[in-house]
């Protein structure tokens, strides 16, 4: 069975979708929310609303609501999770990542040793190619094609189902390593590899899209703490940083 799981919601736009996401969580036992840059309206709507009328959209899941924490980036909700995996109707566009079907996410997660982080995006526009480039890989619910996204606390309630629920992953033959640098970290070095680029070879570079490949590269790479110091000292040309 998978470890911790942590659910981050990225742009929610309506109370109710929060709260059906945070009483399909307490269905299967699952206890911290993160809100990734909320619509401020809308969660202060949601707070007062779900603080003072207990929504139907929360009910019996009120200490999550309580409980939930807001980020102002992807990154930042992600700080402490080893693991971030973005979810996907894929009916939009190609997410340019490492896509695994829902039914073999329990298995992907089962040898991670610290929290793994699940991205769901807005209601409007799910996630984005940015949002994505954060992720180590995609979790595709299949659907039918005439209707292939669903909403939002639906698509939180069958994730945790599944993988909090169920319990039948197999056991990995071999564990991820320990781990290691968060999305903070990694975004820094991004920072600094673009700034380089720009310096050395002119203001067209490092711009969002080469930004995003970097990022997806030094994910794919899974560098161990080790390896993100050694990046770090070269990028900074001084003596090494500790994480």
């Amino acid at each position: 069975m998978p470890g911790h799981l942590k659910i981050i919601l990225v742009k929610p736009r309506n109370p109710d979708n929060i709260g059906a996401a945070a009483r399909a969580m307490a269905n299967f036992g699952l206890t911290e929310l993160a809100l990734a840059a909320p619509f401020e309206s809308d969660w202060k709507e949601a707070a007062d609303a779900w603080r003072r009328e207990a929504s139907v959209s929360a009910i019996d899941a009120m200490d999550v609501v309580n409980s939930a924490k807001v980020y102002g980036s992807v990154p930042e909700a992600a700080a402490d999770c080893a693991l971030l995996l973005g979810t996907s109707s894929l009916h939009r566009a190609k997410p340019g990542r490492d896509v695994m079907l829902l039914s073999d996410a329990a298995a992907y997660i089962s040898g991670v040793r610290g929290k793994t982080g699940i991205l769901f995006g807005s209601e409007k526009t799910g996630l984005t190619k940015e949002d994505l480039s954060f992720c180590s890989a995609i979790i595709n619910i299949p659907t039918q094609e005439k209707q292939p996204s669903m909403n939002l606390g639906q698509s939180v309630a069958v994730l945790a189902y599944e993988l909090a629920a169920r319990g039948r992953a197999p056991k990995p033959s071999v564990q991820r390593e320990e781990r290691g640098p968060n999305l903070m970290e990694t975004e820094r070095a991004v920072k600094q590899i673009c700034g380089r680029l720009q310096l050395e070879a002119g203001p067209h570079w490092g711009g969002e899209a080469q930004a995003r490949a970097i990022r997806q590269g030094l994910l794919d790479a899974r560098l161990t703490r080790n390896a993100m110091n050694a990046l770090n000292l070269l990028l900074n040309g001084s003596k090494r940083k500790e994480l």
